[in-house]
């Protein structure tokens, strides 16, 4: 190998354009720039060149990591970041291999869901929200954020729909004549065409009639806070019409599990890969063992014999 070029892999220049130019957002692009100048100073304290690195130092640097007593799933993190960026050399000719590739920790130790929710407590939620009285808003402005906030709580509930996919989403890809919804395609997941539930067609022609016809995006709004709000609203309420018998609502990716959960158990698995947008089988298969471990749980939870 070039030792010339050994002295600048241009972590800050190139490496970062090919990050870019793979369409990554911007918190994974600066989280593998970071990464990758944590390793370059692990190696540069025992006199290595990070470039050349082969997979023992890799097997080294995973058991010195260890031993500081950073989690398996943390050095999973560094390790797809420094597979990266061996990746990035290989097309630059840098290198002809990337021993970082298939170097995983196994048993990371992916915390177990709880407080899964059925089809009928979603639709129940949904409901609740949805339903609310015109007297209950104050002024016109709160009457439009709650027609939105349906919308939005209708393709969380009915098409499991992520946050990042929610900004993405345009007035276009609406067919309410055919009540099918299409979802663009990510760096993480793939597009696909779902149906709307008919309790989502009304409140969906109604929020349209609000937007302005310049604006091609479904949603003009900040949908990080919006979808954290929304959150917390539905867990006050949730909580203060239930009581202690309520099943908690956490956060959005609690309700996505949900329903892919609930999928599973009337669809395929392939459907279901569809649906959630899954691009590998293993992401939906992981929710198929979420499923009995939740189900272990409630058995431990009310088993007549405990």
């Amino acid at each position: 190998m070039n030792v010339e070029r050994q002295q600048n892999p241009d972590l800050s220049g190139s490496f970062e354009k090919y990050l870019r130019q793979n369409k990554l957002m911007e918190s994974t692009v600066r989280g593998h720039l970071q990464d990758m100048e944590r390793f370059k100073k692990w190696c540069k304290k025992r006199n290595t060149n990070y470039i050349n690195a082969d997979y023992n130092e890799l097997l080294e640097f995973i058991r010195e990591t260890r031993a500081r007593g950073v989690s398996k799933s943390s050095i999973n993190i560094h390790l797809n970041s420094i597979s990266k960026y061996y990746e990035y050399l290989t097309e630059q000719g840098e290198r002809n291999d990337n021993p970082a590739k298939d170097l995983r920790l196994k048993n990371t130790g992916k915390k177990v869901l709880q407080h899964l929710l059925t089809t009928q407590e979603l639709e129940e939620i949904y409901t609740s929200y949805a339903n609310k009285p015109e007297w209950s808003f104050s002024k016109e402005k709160s009457k439009q954020s709650h027609l939105r906030n349906t919308v939005i709580l209708g393709l969380i509930i009915y098409q499991g729909i992520q946050t990042q996919e929610l900004k993405k989403i345009e007035k276009t890809h609406l067919n309410l004549l055919q009540g099918t919804i299409y979802i663009p395609s990510s760096c993480r997941s793939a597009g696909r065409i779902l149906k709307l539930n008919a309790k989502q067609i009304i409140p969906i022609q109604q929020y349209l009639q609000t937007t302005g016809t310049n604006q091609e995006r479904l949603f003009n709004c900040k949908i990080n806070p919006v979808v954290f709000w929304l959150m917390t609203t539905l867990r006050k309420e949730n909580e203060k019409a239930c009581g202690e018998h309520s099943r908690t609502i956490k956060e959005a990716g609690q309700i996505r599990s949900s329903v892919i959960i609930n999928w599973l158990r009337q669809h395929n698995i392939r459907q279901v890969q569809y649906m959630a947008g899954h691009k590998h089988i293993g992401s939906t298969e992981r929710y198929k063992q979420e499923d009995l471990q939740d189900l272990q749980l409630q058995l431990n939870l009310f088993h007549p014999l405990k």
